[in-house]
């Protein structure tokens, strides 16, 4: 089973026993009046093993209409109200068509209450799965599956706090693809999907982190959350996605775009979050670094006041287009 799959399995497991917990006082209540209406001399009850076995019958009626009990528990009701019965029997303290009518009658309850207890969890199944899908829905991107706006501010916002009290590092790292819109505007937003799909596989296979959040927070724009983590690693990542975006080679010949590759500009935030910190000002912060990333020739990272490429994407650049290598980046070891 997957995660989600999982998920919605324990939430059914628990509906269900808040399903049953909701109905044990009905369930007594109901139970103390078979037992009065049973056990009050009647004509044609006079005898107590004809009462309880009739009683005992009604009470597994009852289980079996209020409860919802798996097959295995609702035969181990089954099993001990047949006991009750086949031991007056056997004792010949009751008749043999007494016998034989709560016997077929119990076997008819147990048959019809196992089917109608399929029929509810399968409706409780199908409204959690369509309560966590519209849960997925109000917090996943749906053209690229990764987290939404929305989504991420959900998620960052315990690890934000945690890394706060804490004193753990964190990186922030705000990508954008280099002229997006003009991709869009000339080559159609099929094809710029296409190209938002490419980039965003790019960042989910080089964050995999289980701590990583990584999210589309609109357009062309996608933020990633690094927590407890080092600014060497988070340099190292941030210019190996754009090597891997370059490497994915997607050939763009457009008069209106000066270059004809894939590449994205990277602005990038570190730092140990203070108790004043907030996000607000990271997201500023990290977005004023891509903007730097943009005005000093795109296809880099701006990092701690300086634009940086590692030598792998230069090398990558190059063998697409060599022009494009002209511009001189910092190198890795500075």
């Amino acid at each position: 089973m997957t995660d989600n799959e999982n998920q919605i399995v324990r939430q059914v497991e628990t509906k269900i026993k808040d399903y049953n917990r909701n109905r044990v006082g009905s369930a007594i209540s109901i139970t103390v009046f078979i037992g009065i209406l049973v056990f009050v001399p009647t004509p044609g009850l006079e005898s107590l093993p004809v009462q309880l076995s009739v009683f005992s019958s009604a009470v597994f009626l009852l289980c079996s209409a209020v409860f919802l009990l798996p097959f295995q528990k609702l035969l181990v009701v089954f099993f001990i109200t047949t006991s009750v019965t086949a031991l007056l029997f056997f004792l010949t303290q009751i008749r043999i068509d007494l016998f034989s009518i709560l016997f077929f009658i119990n076997i008819g309850v147990l048959f019809r209450a196992n089917a109608n207890t399929k029929i509810i969890v399968h409706s409780f199944m199908t409204e959690m799965e369509e309560i966590n899908h519209l849960k997925i829905q109000a917090t996943v991107d749906s053209l690229t599956q990764l987290l939404n706006r929305n989504g991420l501010e959900q998620s960052i916002k315990l690890v934000w706090n945690g890394c706060k009290r804490d004193k753990k590092h964190v990186g922030i790292i705000l990508v954008d693809i280099d002229y997006f819109k003009n991709y869009n505007d000339t080559l159609g937003h099929p094809e710029g999907d296409n190209i938002l799909r490419q980039v965003a596989d790019s960042i989910r296979n080089c964050f995999k982190r289980k701590t990583d959040i990584v999210s589309r927070i609109g357009g062309d724009e996608f933020l990633i959350f690094l927590p407890d983590i080092k600014d060497d690693y988070v340099l190292k990542m941030s210019q190996k996605l754009s090597a891997d975006i370059i490497r994915l080679n997607t050939k763009i010949n457009l008069e209106n775009i000066p270059c004809n590759f894939l590449s994205v500009s990277i602005g990038i935030v570190t730092r140990i979050p203070q108790v004043d910190d907030t996000l607000t000002a990271f997201y500023k912060k990290v977005d004023e670094a891509l903007y730097d990333a943009k005005k000093l020739g795109r296809n880099c990272i701006s990092f701690n006041g300086h634009i940086i490429q590692s030598k792998s994407s230069v090398h990558e650049i190059a063998s697409v287009n060599p022009l494009s290598a002209k511009i001189v980046y910092q190198n890795e070891e500075n």
